[in-house]
């Protein structure tokens, strides 16, 4: 079984802001309920759309891979959702880009806009 360190921080996905500063930017950020939870190939993030608008939300993160030299960059990876409201997704922040080494999922954060 490959083992697996989790750095990400809970508490960015869980209550990540968005990083725009518009007013309807900061109510999506409001309604819009991103769940962390450790798995065993990375966070499930559970993304809830309470606005009465659809919203898109974009996740990232960075995965650093056991063996990596200072100078090696993370890998950046992202997830794109687009939720109607009143929906649901389940998403999956992996670290399998570092196959059977151990890995570490940092640098987390989540944005959510309205779509129109």
């Amino acid at each position: 079984m490959r083992r697996i360190l989790i750095a990400a921080s809970c508490a960015s996905f869980a209550y990540g802001a968005s990083l725009s500063t518009s007013h309807a930017a900061q109510s999506v950020a409001e309604c819009v309920q991103v769940q962390p939870e450790a798995a065993a190939r990375g966070m499930s993030l559970r993304v809830h759309n309470q606005c009465d608008v659809t919203v898109r939300c974009e996740l990232r993160w960075s995965v650093r891979c056991e063996d990596d030299t200072a100078e090696t960059p993370a890998r950046p990876m992202t997830l794109v959702v687009r939720l109607a409201p009143g929906h649901t997704r389940d998403l999956l922040a992996s670290g399998e880009a570092c196959g059977e080494r151990i890995w570490e999922i940092a640098d987390d954060a989540w944005e959510c806009k309205e779509t129109r």
